[in-house]
């Protein structure tokens, strides 16, 4: 987002902007013997952070920081930079979580433009909303486990936060302690891992990292030991935490399977205060869940072994420039339709929406061959007077570091979405396929952004050792829809917007009565979510969670054996 200021001008630093943020002395606020001990035990690593917008106002309630001119500046400069939002422990990249949206409670400025006054001078006042009222920065074992104990002893909530991009709101919560894995930033090369405890099991290559370790840094690291590691778009996003946990879809997932598949081994610690390793050979219950149950749910995971892939050139065709007009939008989507699964068979998988197409190949075929595959798309377009660009790039890497990264660098907005995985029976005849162009378009109708992610993995061969819903293993496609919401949207515009996507995906969960969607992209009020995210896998993961957290420490919205909506620790959801 350009905005009309002059970043030259401003003197603060982002460390300056931190320390206005945050509180390092504990005892100012909400003091107990309890938070003094805790901080105590984990080192002085026990923190207090205001909103990211705290700076830009003058009055505020309940909050630490200050009102600074400078530093309000860089803070818009960088409100939708999501790479420095990252940063901050405070920052939910869905500006709604940073909110009580049942209260009103907020410290947004105008997402649209953030020099608008009106967002925060008076008589807006900064509030905390959903934000915790306390961070720990885990940097140990010991710092969650001290966590849990703390946890326990005096029943306050805690959630897991890293980088914050979710939908649902889960590392959220008002009055709870957030686990900040953000710092936690290791990684190696494993050119020929064993798993620990595994006999006679042939060296994989792999890479071991930590949950701080973000899509950009992954794939520059990728690159500079020639594997591919395969993951998301948005480069900010953690190459683990809730996006392995909870599933883990990006364009190589056709032929490279979800993140969840690719997990080899995690270290976690569960509730009960025990640090465990989980692979095929050991805690392999555990193992099962910690690859699609969800983040947040089963123990803090500091540190996860991901399957490394050659490094291989990729084949990209790319057609953009499409009106917006329903007539072209259903031609262009016909084209989709009908062909997804020739394209899901030959290897392609990427993204598209109602203006663009994005898809990307790891197979090892020509140019000319990749030309051939795609030439219905190539058809559409020369009807519409466009052309669709056929490139080859070295790797995945260098085709994300020049196309996507600088397409989804952009983050920190508020969003409300609905999504369904479409299994390859609904796509079989030309009826079938005729009904599912309808309900597609019936469900984008009126909002703002629907995404054709091609992202599922219907190619991939998988071990049947992860635990997301066996709908992703026959779906060709996931469709996403998904509105934005203002700064100041009240409580009611929200439910009526979450209302009316959900309607809206209706049309497509009508027709595909036995599939289900993504657990981290999913409607905030998902009908039947235990199905729709895990299918057939719910009763066992109930059973998992039982075992490794009977006191129930861990609990978070549509997570596996929820507490539920009536619960208090879901006040603010709208």
């Amino acid at each position: 987002m350009q905005l009309p200021l002059d970043i030259a001008s401003i003197t603060n630093t982002w460390s300056q902007l931190m320390a206005l943020m945050l509180d390092v002395n504990v005892t100012s606020s909400l003091a107990t013997i309890n938070w003094d001990n805790l901080n105590s035990s984990v080192n002085g690593k026990l923190f207090q952070y205001a909103p990211f917008a705290r700076a830009c106002f003058k009055d505020a309630e309940r909050v630490v920081g200050a009102y600074d001119a400078n530093a309000c500046a860089f803070a818009q400069a960088h409100y939708s930079d999501g790479q420095y939002r990252d940063t901050i422990p405070s920052s939910y990249q869905g500006l709604q979580w940073e909110t009580c949206p049942s209260t009103g409670e907020s410290c947004l400025l105008d997402w649209m433009n953030p020099l608008n006054e009106a967002a925060f001078d008076y008589p807006k006042a900064c509030q905390q909303g959903s934000i915790p009222a306390y961070f720990l920065e885990v940097q140990s074992t010991s710092d969650v486990q001290d966590a849990f104990k703390f946890s326990v002893e005096t029943g306050v909530d805690l959630v897991v936060k890293n980088t914050g991009h979710e939908f649902q709101g889960r590392s959220a919560r008002p009055g709870s302690l957030a686990l900040w894995t953000k710092n936690l930033q290791k990684i190696a090369y494993e050119p020929a891992w064993i798993p620990t405890g595994c006999e006679d099991i042939a060296p994989r290559t792999a890479v071991r990292l930590e949950p701080g370790i973000t899509f950009n840094d992954l794939y520059v690291f990728g690159e500079a030991n020639n594997i591919t590691l395969p993951g998301g778009s948005t480069p900010s996003v953690s190459a683990t935490g809730g996006y392995v946990l909870g599933g883990g879809h990006g364009g190589l997932s056709n032929t490279a399977g979800l993140g969840a598949d690719r997990a080899l081994e995690f270290t976690v610690v569960v509730p009960t205060g025990d640090v465990l390793i989980a692979n095929a050979c050991q805690n392999q219950d555990l193992f099962f869940a910690l690859r699609g149950g969800g983040g947040g749910t089963f123990g803090v995971v500091m540190e996860t072994v991901t399957l490394a892939l050659p490094r291989t050139p990729i084949q990209v065709v790319t057609l953009d420039g499409l009106s917006t007009d329903v007539n072209t939008t259903r031609a262009f989507w016909k084209v989709l339709v009908d062909n997804s699964l020739v394209w899901a068979n030959a290897g392609w998988g990427g993204y598209a929406a109602a203006t663009s197409l994005q898809y990307i190949n790891p197979l090892p075929i020509t140019e000319e061959e990749a030309q051939t595959s795609m030439q219905p798309l190539t058809d559409f377009a020369a009807q519409l007077g466009l052309t669709v660009i056929h490139e080859q790039y070295e790797s995945f890497a260098v085709f994300y570091q020049q196309v996507l990264e600088p397409l989804y660098a952009i983050s920190g907005f508020p969003l409300s979405t609905s999504s369904r995985l479409l299994p390859a029976q609904n796509f079989e005849t030309p009826e079938l396929r005729e009904e599912l162009l309808d309900a597609l378009l019936n469900a984008s109708a009126n909002h703002s952004l629907t995404y054709v992610f091609a992202t599922t993995p219907y190619a991939y061969k998988a071990d049947n050792l992860t635990s997301v819903t066996p709908a992703w293993r026959d779906s060709l496609l996931l469709i996403e829809v998904l509105d934005t919401l203002e700064y100041n949207t009240t409580a009611s515009e929200q439910r009526e917007v979450i209302e009316g996507l959900s309607k809206s995906m209706d049309f497509l969960r009508n027709i595909t009565p036995t599939s289900g969607t993504y657990f981290s992209e999913s409607d905030l009020y998902e009908p039947d979510h235990e199905n729709s995210f895990w299918g057939a896998n719910y009763e066992k993961l109930v059973e998992i969670k039982h075992k490794y957290d009977p006191l129930h420490v861990l609990d978070c919205w549509h997570c596996v054996g929820w507490k539920g909506q009536s619960d208090q620790a879901y006040s603010c959801y709208p």
